[in-house]
């Protein structure tokens, strides 16, 4: 039990890192993002939005996902400055990991949320 008295309740815990971007010279820049719920309880209702500078040079020339779990990417993209994804449900230990390339080293902001129903 808690201090308080009242019992542990399992709770998702979403984490996300930058990986460092990777240059191909004078071709193309690498990066990603690793998204996980390193909680005791699955995150329902996952948004995870990668934003870049709204600059013709920041837009995202390709976008993968590699995940177990389903996805949907509801907004933004290839040849955008922005995207969006969204995951039903993140069990505890799963993960998503987003490639990203551009033509420079600009790292995207990131924000995870998730709620639940």
């Amino acid at each position: 039990m808690a201090a308080s008295g009242k019992p542990n309740t399992p709770t998702p815990e979403l984490t996300y890192i930058i990986l460092p971007p990777y240059e191909i010279p004078d071709l193309i820049v690498m990066g990603g993002v690793v998204v996980e719920n390193h909680g005791s309880a699955p995150a329902h209702n996952v948004k995870i939005v990668l934003e870049f500078a709204d600059t013709d040079n920041s837009r995202i020339r390709h976008l993968q996902v590699v995940s177990d779990v389903e996805y949907i990417l509801r907004g933004g993209g290839e040849l955008q400055s922005f995207a969006t994804l969204r995951v039903r449900r993140l069990a505890p230990g799963q993960r998503l990991v987003i490639y990203f390339s551009g033509p420079n080293r600009v790292q995207p902001r990131v924000a995870v949320t998730n709620y639940e129903e």
